[in-house]
């Protein structure tokens, strides 16, 4: 029969093997944190903001007065 043919070894570096474990973990982490923000926030759709829901009701009424307003007058 034939001879088996010698597989090369494969070279390993550790270095870029623990710098992408690092860069997963520290993904793992910031999405972790950004998912405790947005619990704490209560996760709003309007964002962030502490008064966004003020700011479209305001904008709301504004375009009331300049649409509806005038038709009554």
């Amino acid at each position: 029969m034939g001879m088996k043919r010698e597989e090369k070894p494969q070279v390993v570096d550790l270095n870029e093997r623990r710098k992408a474990l690092q860069a997963k973990e520290a993904a793992a982490k910031a999405a972790q944190a950004k998912a405790a923000r947005q619990a704490k926030t209560g996760g709003s759709m309007l964002g962030g903001r502490k008064h966004a829901g003020l700011i479209v009701v305001v904008i709301a009424l504004v375009l009331m007065a300049i649409y509806v307003l005038p038709r009554f007058l």
